[in-house]
């Protein structure tokens, strides 16, 4: 049988379960809010069933019901005015009967009954109250609290990665809801702060709540509120201040408190001094970055992975042939043209990798290199913007070594001046106050001299605005672009060339996410797909993957070593061949789920 076709399977059928418990929750809700009416129309139905069945007179042409069935019958007839039956004259209380039921029944059918069954069958009207039923199906998923532009990309990261999450949002109308719900995410309506709407969320059964909202203090609110309901949930949280964050990991637990701009602008200020880089990542004192190549025809990438690897210094993460297929690593794969690899090393690495690729390299001498780092001719790098994630960015910028020169353009209106004091006492830090979308500006802030434009600010197309007036000056500037749309990325890049372009929220929600599956990681990015973290293995004497080569490792695991810390030394991307020894101290860099299973094993050990 197709393994394919039985996983599909397998979906309907959760799916369908999931509906069939989701109606069960939602008509149980209803019966609590509807019981009274219900209770009321069932005792009517009854008496007046009662009477009918024992104690109707038979009179004329009518004759007494036969048994509870046929006397219920003509109940709800009587209820409606189409009855029959001739009026009991004479009897007090079947005059009586015959009177209150059908006033009665008329308005329990008509303004309860009806009503109550036609909101059970028509989950459109009381939308609210469904999305509440469907959560409550979930078990083991993440709930993420906010739905603004990380709260949304951690949701459609986790759900790409095949996680199940459930979405509280306090204001239905936003422009993320009708996203989530495309996507069959439930979406609770509600403040998360309380405690009732976080267990509606299914906090209960929940594996950890992510507090994704832009406001420090909401987000501790809702982390504190998750443990006040239960003590041993996992919280991650977003927070700009440092100060709070390390306060925060002392009380949660560590990893668990994060600032967007803090993760996203290693990558950023990486991406202002090199080329084409998806991911930046802090390995000790170290930075990897993580790139897409695709393999050129007849380039010198052509070839066995581990030869190419052992000759480039670079680590293929994930390798996609021309057709379309992923192609599981082994020592014997091979690299063809049209295939798509993301590859880990550092700047340099990646840069001399994309060299070999040059279409038909195979059969020249020689190759034309371009500028890939800040050169004595073109050594500026021009900050757009002084909020949060330029300011991160800047101080990225000032702590590399060698230093490029930093210009700051910032509006001057608006600044947080604790930002702008900050960047003044930095050495080697340039200020520049004006509209960087103008020309002028852009020239003082030595347009000239810039090996790249960070067009950092928090509108998209005011980022897209500068890029084009520096590239209309300068067509060979490198430009860094800060934007939420994925579809304008797109277009940037197929318009202008501009494939630089980042989003703040997507790169701060992988590591989220990460942390939020698995606990206490520091870094994470997507790559085809699924969610992949760095992480920290120590081996003991009776770890299982003592004695291992790390190409074995990577072979059975798909964990990549970044680094290994041995006997006082740190040895970044070791070699493929080395065996790992009790007492290694090893960084990997592997998916989500492997990092669980490391973890175990790790225990076990």
């Amino acid at each position: 049988m197709n393994p394919f076709s039985q996983v599909t399977r397998a979906g309907r059928l959760r799916q369908i379960s999931r509906l069939a418990r989701a109606n069960l929750y939602d008509f149980q809700l209803l019966l609590r809010e509807s019981w009274l009416v219900l209770i009321a129309f069932a005792i009517l139905a009854g008496i007046t069933s009662t009477y009918l069945a024992f104690f109707y007179p038979e009179t004329g042409g009518s004759s007494r019901p036969q048994g509870l069935p046929e006397a219920l019958y003509e109940t709800l007839t009587l209820m409606t005015l189409q009855s029959d039956l001739d009026f009991p004259r004479g009897d007090l209380i079947g005059e009586l009967i015959f009177f209150l039921t059908p006033l009665l029944g008329l308005a329990l059918i008509f303004q309860s009954v009806l009503n109550f069954g036609r909101l059970l069958l028509d989950k459109g009207s009381r939308r609210e109250a469904w999305q509440v039923a469907l959560a409550s199906t979930y078990r083991d998923h993440i709930i993420v609290c906010g739905l603004g532009r990380v709260g949304l990309r951690i949701v459609t990261q986790l759900h790409a990665a095949g996680y199940e999450t459930v979405v509280v949002e306090r204001d239905w109308n936003s422009e993320f809801v009708p996203r989530v719900l495309s996507l069959g995410v439930p979406v609770v309506l509600g403040d998360a702060r309380e405690a009732t709407i976080l267990q509606q969320a299914g906090v209960m059964r929940a594996r950890a709540v992510i507090a994704a909202i832009n406001d420090d203090l909401l987000n501790v609110e809702i982390a504190l509120g998750a443990r006040g309901v239960r003590s041993d949930v996992r919280v991650v949280l977003r927070v700009f201040n440092e100060e709070l964050d390390r306060n925060l990991e002392r009380a949660l637990g560590p990893n668990s408190a994060f600032s967007a701009s803090a993760i996203a602008a290693p990558t950023c200020a990486a991406a202002a001094v090199s080329r084409e880089i998806d991911y930046a990542l802090t390995v000790g004192r170290a930075q990897l970055g993580v790139a897409q190549i695709v393999v050129q025809r007849e380039s010198n990438l052509s070839g066995f992975v581990r030869a190419i690897e052992d000759e480039t210094y670079v680590r293929i993460l994930h390798h996609v042939s021309q057709e379309g297929r992923v192609i599981r690593y082994q020592s014997l794969s091979q690299l063809s043209a049209g295939d798509r690899i993301t590859v880990i090393g550092t700047f340099e690495r990646i840069e001399a990798m994309r060299q070999r690729n040059t279409p038909l390299s195979k059969l020249a001498f020689l190759t034309a290199e371009r500028p890939v780092r800040p050169t004595e001719r073109y050594h500026t790098v021009i900050v757009c913007g002084l909020g949060k994630i330029g300011f991160r960015v800047v101080r990225q910028l000032h702590a590399l070594n060698p230093r490029p020169r930093i210009v700051v353009v910032r509006l001057g209106t608006n600044d947080r001046p604790e930002f702008v004091q900050q960047i003044r006492q930095l050495e080697g830090v340039a200020d520049v106050i004006g509209d960087a979308r103008n020309l002028e500006v852009l020239c003082r802030a030595g347009l000239d001299e810039a090996y790249s434009i960070a067009a950092l600010t928090s509108d998209d197309l005011q980022n897209v605005q500068i890029a084009l007036t520096a590239r209309r000056q300068r067509p060979d500037v490198h430009i860094v672009l800060r934007t939420f749309s994925d579809a304008l990325a797109e277009r940037l890049a197929e318009m202008f060339g501009i494939h630089t372009t980042y989003s703040t929220s997507a790169l701060a929600a992988s590591t989220m996410a990460a942390a939020a599956l698995a606990g206490d990681v520091s870094q994470a990015l997507v790559v085809g797909g699924r969610l992949f973290a760095v992480d920290q293995t120590h081996l003991s004497t009776k770890h299982p993957f003592v004695g291992m080569r790390i190409d074995d490792l990577r072979e059975y695991s798909t964990a990549l070593v970044l680094e290994l810390q041995r006997d006082g030394r740190t040895i970044l991307l070791p070699d493929l061949d080395v065996r790992l020894q009790a007492g290694d101290q090893a960084t990997l860099l592997a998916p989500i789920e492997t990092i669980h299973h490391i973890r175990g094993i790790g225990v076990r050990g």
